[in-house]
């Protein structure tokens, strides 16, 4: 009984879509086309060669050398920089339950937030959002405590593995795109109600999220709730990025939404006091 109502519930969901799709065939067709953009000009320049270089970095001795000698993990330092999907890219090369990591290292990439937050808010107050996510990562690796990713000296030839990597890359490339595509052409943004649009695009779709916020008028605290939920969650989207390069065996997805679920309520408890003793201070 169960199977046959899920099954029916993806039938509807299906014909729903089919339907929208072929009454709103001018709208999906600009969305789609300002898809392309996004993925053209901000997805593609930066996610390749962070795929590119993450790969020749994993297939170096450089990870290897850097937590021997300094103690420090390559992949919780790229991913404040490039952030996600590319955490689990990177982590999807250990044969190993990668739950905890992906959960500790999942950013959006440094250089987009700080170029959406200080169009929304401020300079000061972008720097105290990002700061505090990235606390936050620290005391959830603090409270679950990730095993040690085993790092061992590797002798691949690096042109082979270059040549690889492109090859892969594309096609994780092309699977994000047409997740990019799908999101962005659902009907999110034809809702009237500006507060409703705007928490529905906080849990979709980042780059949408706070775009809108840089272009609605709303009270600092709803922005506030809608950024943070946007940058905790990253958007549905980037999530199913996430899942499309992810091996399911090496994840416990149900353990890993509830530390992430963690990190949104300790992200938005920090945020809120840290800009509130701010305020109070200017």
């Amino acid at each position: 009984m169960k199977n046959i109502l899920k099954e029916t519930l993806l039938l509807t969901i299906i014909l729903t879509y089919l339907l929208y799709s072929l009454t709103n065939n001018e709208y999906i067709t600009i969305k789609t086309i300002y898809s392309l953009n996004i993925w053209t000009h901000k997805i593609l320049p930066t996610l390749f060669p962070t795929f590119i270089i993450t790969d020749l970095l994993y297939n170096s001795n450089i990870p290897y050398y850097l937590d021997k000698y300094f103690h420090l993990n390559y992949i919780y330092l790229l991913s404040i920089i490039s952030g996600s999907p590319s955490n689990a890219y990177m982590l999807n090369n250990y044969q190993t339950d990668i739950t905890k990591h992906l959960a500790t290292t999942k950013y959006t990439s440094l250089i987009f937030t700080f170029t959406f937050l200080r169009l929304i808010f401020n300079i000061k107050i972008a720097l105290i959002i990002i700061l505090c996510n990235i606390l936050t990562n620290i005391i959830l690796i603090k409270l679950l405590k990730p095993p040690k990713l085993t790092l061992t000296k590797n002798n691949s030839n690096p042109l082979n593995t270059l040549i690889k990597s492109i090859t892969k890359n594309i096609n994780t490339l092309i699977t994000i795109l047409g997740t990019v595509i799908f999101f962005n052409t659902l009907p999110i943004s034809q809702i009237k109600n500006i507060y409703l649009r705007s928490f529905i695009l906080s849990f979709l779709e980042i780059t949408t999220s706070l775009n809108n916020l840089t272009t609605i008028n709303l009270p600092l605290t709803f922005k506030l709730i809608f950024t943070i939920i946007s940058i905790s969650t990253c958007g549905l989207c980037i999530e199913c990025q996430i899942k499309s390069i992810v091996n399911d065996t090496s994840l416990n997805y149900s353990k890993y939404l509830f530390y992430r679920f963690l990190h949104l309520i300790i992200f938005g408890f920090l945020t809120f006091i840290t800009i509130a003793i701010y305020l109070i201070n200017i």
